[in-house]
């Protein structure tokens, strides 16, 4: 994902990544890969299950516990899930270049949108 992004910023998304492992856990890795975007943390899965995202393989109180399902999602500035990629098997992962025209596709619908909502005539 560093590779792309720039790529991903250009288009007019923030990247971020979470994990179930701990803040030091997180700081330590993202310190030696040399990260620029935000890496979470979500030990008690709570992230995950709310998004949908859980892989349900792994039972309350395990090592993995907290492990989702691998994959993108865009949440829009209001906090509204836009887009999920989640898939059941690790290497079922899109590819970047498919994340990236598919966030693509959305800003640039989104930002249609914008622009057709502020054309409207108002009503008075």
């Amino acid at each position: 994902m560093q590779e792309r992004v720039s790529e991903f910023n250009e288009a007019g998304v923030a990247v971020s990544a979470s994990t179930y492992d701990s803040v030091k856990q997180n700081a330590e890795f993202k310190s030696s890969e040399e990260l620029t975007y935000p890496l979470l943390s979500d030990q008690d899965a709570k992230t995950v299950k709310a998004l949908g995202i859980l892989n349900e393989r792994y039972e309350e109180g395990s090592r993995p516990y907290g492990v989702p399902h691998p994959g993108v999602i865009l949440v829009d500035m209001d906090g509204k899930v836009v887009l999920k990629r989640a898939e059941e098997r690790y290497s079922d992962r899109p590819s970047m270049d498919d994340l990236l025209e598919d966030v693509k596709e959305f800003v640039a619908g989104a930002d249609s949108k914008t622009d057709a909502d502020a054309e409207e005539p108002s009503e008075e």
